[in-house]
């Protein structure tokens, strides 16, 4: 009997384990409202920032210049973690969606990271936004 109840809390701490190492999609955090007009935002890199503007701020059904960067974002396969400590070299991407700020996308070379609402995620397949 001892045996079985070690083995299930065994069990348990390693399931409750794995279920932490879960990868989620992008799209489970952050959803683009429909339709996303404009996306704006700031790329940082060694102490410079490069506003950038996609889209318009009028509606216009024709106008797709957003769907690249929603179709990047909801390909992006990303594992929670904590918070990160600062790094040298980070380039990072601020996007704000319709005027509200919606993510922060930090690439570290080897690694890269999405920050959502002081929430931290290590993306499992990175590479960069498509904003030019």
């Amino acid at each position: 009997m001892k045996k079985l109840i070690a083995l299930v809390l065994v069990l348990v701490c390693v399931l409750s384990v794995a279920g932490c190492q879960k990868t989620i999609s992008a799209s489970e955090v952050y959803s683009f409202p429909e339709p996303t007009m404009l996306i704006t935002g700031s790329f940082y890199s060694q102490g410079q920032e490069t506003p950038f503007a996609i889209g318009s701020e009028e509606y216009d059904p024709n106008n797709l210049s957003t769907i690249p960067i929603i179709s990047w974002f909801n390909a992006l396969e990303m594992t929670a973690c904590g918070e990160l400590e600062e790094a040298d070299g980070a380039e990072s991407y601020t996007f704000m969606v319709d005027g509200k700020d919606a993510f922060t996308y930090e690439d570290r070379g080897s690694e890269a990271y999405i920050i959502i609402d002081s929430t931290y995620y290590e993306v499992s397949n990175p590479s960069p936004p498509p904003i030019s």
